[in-house]
């Protein structure tokens, strides 16, 4: 059997004391985690993942209304609300979900593009419209002069401000999306899947993880699993992350040898 060949880590001196001190700190959320080197060779990540804190929603659209991006916080919260993809999501109109005597409808059907083009059995579906959206998108009109029914909801903007005809594209989305994560620094890939993922993966929150919602995104979402479900909306790995942390076999056994060999471990480092 051959030898181990281990990597040449770095020679970093140890302070026991600090690192006992920064592991509790860590484990109760005060600090965050650095970003890990690792010598390991690992699969590609999902590009994209949910939005699981309700201070992180809250905190971004906040950020855009004080901004005065309007158009970019009506985006947000359809986004978030609607669970559509983006190719869908973008071509939306203000007809779609305002009647023409300019009350806001209760629902709308729309057919998906990816669903058009795969499935053999053509459905609308249908999007019912919640008190979150109705306000973004007042507030967006509040600020919006000559806006017709007719009109893309997202529409791209020239550098001097004027309104073009056509709406966002699918990488201008994308920019904004990253530059609000970037900007609000959120400790989260993000892309426009994490608009839909974040409808999902809240839709699950609130049930309870039920598994009746569980089987309607997945058939909302076109899976061919509920475990497919569950992982493209970060369920399944969060929940692997909370099964080890919360393992701890054996941990009471260290606790005296933890405490008693911080003295003789003081000042250890490398040779």
């Amino acid at each position: 059997m051959g030898v181990i060949q281990f990597p040449d880590l770095k020679k970093t001196e140890i302070n026991f004391e600090t690192l006992k001190k920064n592991s509790r700190k860590l484990n109760a959320g005060v600090i965050a985690p650095p970003k890990e080197e690792t010598h390991c060779e690992l699969a590609p990540e999902h590009a994209a993942e949910p939005i699981k804190s309700m201070d992180d929603i809250n905190r971004i659209s906040k950020f855009l209304i004080n901004s005065e991006r309007y158009r970019d916080n009506m985006l947000f919260i359809v986004g978030i609300n609607f669970g559509l993809r983006v190719s869908d999501l973008r071509l939306l109109r203000f007809s779609n979900l305002i009647n023409e005597n300019l009350t806001f409808k209760d629902s709308f059907a729309i057919f998906e593009k990816k669903t058009r083009n795969t499935r053999k059995r053509k459905k609308n579906r249908y999007i019912t419209i919640n008190h979150a959206v109705v306000e973004a998108v007042t507030l967006y009109l509040e600020h919006t002069p000559g806006v017709c029914l007719s009109d893309y909801m997202f529409v791209s903007q020239s550098n001097h401000g004027i309104s073009a005809d056509g709406p966002l594209t699918n990488q201008s989305i994308d920019r904004i999306l990253k530059g609000v994560a970037r900007d609000l620094d959120l400790n989260i890939k993000v892309s426009t899947h994490t608009l839909r993922k974040t409808f999902c993966y809240h839709q699950m929150v609130m049930s309870h993880n039920d598994s009746r919602k569980l089987l309607l995104l997945q058939k909302m979402l076109g899976h061919s699993s509920p475990a497919q479900t569950l992982d493209y909306i970060g369920i399944t790995e969060e929940e692997i992350d909370e099964a080890y942390k919360n393992l701890n076999l054996g941990s009471e056994n260290y606790n005296y040898l933890v405490d008693s060999t911080i003295g003789e471990m003081e000042g250890v480092g490398c040779g």
